[in-house]
């Protein structure tokens, strides 16, 4: 009996802590709470052609990161950082990226490095997109 009552105590707990709720959104619309999700993946630096490293305005560099997997219906809130490995103590240098737009036809927004640094240098320091987006799928 005291192991029933353990077991629907936590059925009961569990869905109320995993709630996810969206204060605002970028076009100021919410959904019904049941709709929103959060997705999240890694684009690997050493990915090439269309969702890979191109240089943007001489000194920029742009990439397209697909998100569409996510089933997002509207813009969602995307987050996004550069990562690389750090060896022997030793920290690979990543620059700083800027998020810009989302393409609700495409399913995927764009990067934007905002420091001086190359393409081969961001490869070679294995520089991957962290990225997470929360929004609605319905």
């Amino acid at each position: 009996m005291k192991l029933l009552s353990c077991l629907l105590t936590v059925m009961l707990t569990v869905p109320a802590l995993s709630e996810l709720k969206i204060v605002s959104t970028p076009d100021g619309k919410t959904h019904p709470p049941p709709c929103a999700i959060t997705c999240s993946g890694v684009s690997k630096h050493d990915i090439v052609e269309y969702y890979g490293w191109k240089t943007y305005q001489r000194r920029a560099h742009k990439k397209i990161i697909d998100i569409s997997e996510c089933g997002f219906v509207t813009t969602p809130i995307i987050t996004a950082t550069l990562s690389g490995p750090t060896i022997g103590g030793k920290v690979k240098r990543c620059p700083a990226v800027h998020v810009w737009g989302y393409d609700q036809n495409q399913g995927a927004f764009h990067v934007f490095t905002v420091e001086d640094i190359s393409i081969h240098e961001m490869v070679a320091n294995e520089c991957d997109v962290h990225w997470i987006a929360t929004g609605y799928h319905c």
